[in-house]
């Protein structure tokens, strides 16, 4: 009994960090929420069934049968999130699948939504953590007007006339619940996601971009601090529960004496 308190407990408190993260991020530009499932795990099958609707991401832990203990099962919710205008030509929202592809210090290719981007020095579009959108766009110094079009050409005036200058190029996977989140709104590859599939805006099932937008976070505040509240109240009742085991266990020790 006691043991099975205290996965509950852990459970429970994991599912409480996880919702309270997601509201801390609600202003984060591209984030995706996460989803908990905390369901009694009876046996292996159902235990395998959570794993495969939670995007075979295992986060937690299943006693034996008929412990009542919960499997704690974690995704991300890849929906879309409002997107909502700004004045900064840079900002790219993608309306549909796909994210950004950009490269961090380390050399690997991560994935976001969050397409807040502006010019370094060099004129390279980078984000806000300076890290370059890929394929690189690089936007000659000399260029006039500069447009994002839907499908992902940037378009400026050279000598004149309009030209098409770079492409913006999409990423999705066949499995995007098997990402591995390694910040708010950055995602990296890995064998459950599946290769990267790349392509133009708009192109087969990938979503077009939107200038001068942002794609807000997906999180249902609401939602979000309904679900955070009755977490609490299920954390409380465990904690209570194990102290209460433990007032029995120390009256029974005492009739021993």
């Amino acid at each position: 009994m006691r043991l099975t308190s205290e996965f509950q407990l852990r459970a429970q408190q994991e599912r409480v960090d996880i919702l309270a993260n997601n509201i801390a991020n609600i202003s984060t530009a591209g984030f995706k929420a996460s989803v908990v499932n905390l369901a009694e795990a009876y046996d292996a099958q159902e235990k395998s069934a959570n794993l495969s609707l939670y995007g075979g991401v295992p986060d937690g832990a299943a006693l034996g049968v008929g412990t009542g203990a919960l499997y704690h099962g974690k995704r991300i919710d890849m929906s879309q999130g409002i997107i909502t205008s700004s004045n900064n030509p840079w900002d790219i929202a993608i309306d549909g699948q796909g994210f950004f592809q950009v490269k961090p210090p380390n050399g690997d290719i991560a994935y976001t939504r969050a397409g807040m981007f502006q010019l370094d020095s060099d004129g390279m579009l980078v984000n806000q953590q300076g890290y370059a959108l890929q394929p690189e766009v690089i936007i000659p110094p000399d260029s006039g007007e500069v447009q994002v079009k839907p499908n992902g050409n940037i378009l400026a005036m050279i000598d004149g006339k309009q030209e098409v200058i770079a492409q913006i190029t999409l990423a999705n996977f066949i499995n995007t619940d098997g990402l591995q989140q390694i910040s708010n709104n950055l995602f990296l590859e890995t064998p459950e996601s599946g290769v990267a599939q790349t392509g133009a805006p708009g192109s087969n099932d990938f979503g077009e971009v939107k200038s001068g937008a942002i794609e807000q976070s997906n999180v249902d505040l609401a939602t979000a601090m309904t679900n955070l509240v009755q977490a609490q109240k299920a954390y409380q009742m465990d904690a209570k529960m194990i102290q209460q085991e433990d007032d029995m266990f120390a009256k029974a020790n005492a009739l021993r004496r």
